[in-house]
Parts: structure tokens; C-alpha cells; sequence
């Protein structure tokens, strides 16, 4: 008959954990730099998508008030909390847009001290990843003047054509497509955008 194998004392504890992708621990400065900023710019749009979904709920909130409660003398009490929320995300907003401005301007000066094409992750040379991140602080930017718009008006608007338009603008960005950028971070292991 066989013998059943028993285990080694040494061998139970043995664990080798799996290296995560990162950039090539003997890559450059710059490569390692650029991770870095890329790696705070999808903290910035996880954070950003985080701010969009609680501004929806707010959103839609506030039209169910508006629509359903709201006379022509009278407005809800409930409507003030809520355009008061609406503003820390707004503000939430703006603090995520100056920190992609402030990484746009650093890869755009790594781009340019960078003047070769060569490869700094991958495939992506530095001017590759500076003109995509040019390219999302400049939606950034047009979504949260869009977003202040919406906030300046929900909380006056009686109109509820109006107010489903603003709701559906602040769900659906028209400006900002987090998809267009998650080929950005898959070439650097970096999940997507949750």
C-alpha cells in the first residue's frame, strides 16, 4: 500500500506571495515617475466616479421633491441638505480637476524633457501619455463647468422637462467617457475604472 505524505513542519508556512505588475524595477526615472503620475490619475477617476454616482442619487432626489412636492409659493425643507451635498461634490470636483491639472503639467514637462519616441511603459511613449492626459484634463474640465451649471440651477428650476435633462446630464456625461481612458491604465496593469 502507499504511504500518505505528510507534511514538513518548514514547508507549512511557506508562502510566496505573487509579484504585482509594476514598472520594470530596473526601468528609468522617468518611466517609474510616469507610473507614479498615471497610477494618481486613476485614483483621481475612481474618486471622480465616486462623486458622479452620490451627485446622481442627489440629483434625482432633488427632481422627486421639485416634481412632487413643490407649489408655486413652497419649497420642500428637504431641498436645502440636498443642494447642500450637491456642493461638497461639486467642490469634490474642482479639487479632482486641479489635481489632473497639476499631473497634466508635470507629464507635459516629462514629455518634453523625454524627446525621444522610445517606449516608457510598453508600448506608450511620454508624448503618447501626455497628449491622452492633455486630452482627459481637458474633458475633466469641460464636465465640471457642465456640472456647476446643473448646480446652479437644479435647486431654482420648476420645469421637470428641465430638470431630467439636468438630472441625465450629471449621470450621463456628456463630455467625459471613462472608457476612452481605460486603455491608458490596462497598459500598465492598472484595473478599470470601478
Amino acid at each position: 500500500m502507499s504511504q500518505t505524505p505528510s507534511k514538513n513542519v518548514d514547508s507549512l508556512n511557506y508562502f510566496i506571495p505573487k509579484e504585482l505588475p509594476t514598472v520594470n524595477k530596473e526601468g528609468s526615472p522617468v518611466s517609474k515617475t510616469v507610473y507614479m503620475h498615471l497610477s494618481k490619475l486613476h485614483s483621481f477617476l475612481n474618486d471622480w466616479l465616486r462623486l458622479k454616482e452620490k451627485g446622481v442619487k442627489i440629483c434625482k432626489t432633488i427632481s422627486a421633491l421639485k416634481l412632487y412636492e413643490c407649489v408655486d409659493d413652497y419649497y420642500p425643507h428637504q431641498t436645502q441638505p440636498l443642494i447642500e451635498g450637491l456642493l461638497e461634490s461639486l467642490s469634490g470636483f474642482e479639487n479632482i480637476v486641479e489635481g489632473v491639472k497639476i499631473i497634466n503639467n508635470q507629464l507635459q514637462a516629462l514629455s518634453q524633457l523625454q524627446s525621444t519616441p522610445d517606449a516608457v511603459i510598453n508600448t506608450w511613449s511620454c508624448t503618447e501619455i501626455a497628449e491622452t492626459v492633455s486630452n482627459i484634463t481637458h474633458n475633466l474640465e469641460k464636465e465640471l463647468k457642465l456640472k456647476k451649471v446643473i448646480t446652479e440651477n437644479v435647486a431654482h428650476c420648476r420645469d421637470e422637462c428641465l430638470i431630467e435633462v439636468y438630472v441625465s446630464a450629471w449621470e450621463f456625461e456628456a463630455y467625459f467617457n471613462m472608457d476612452t481612458c481605460a486603455y491608458l491604465f490596462a497598459g500598465i496593469g492598472l484595473t478599470g475604472i470601478t
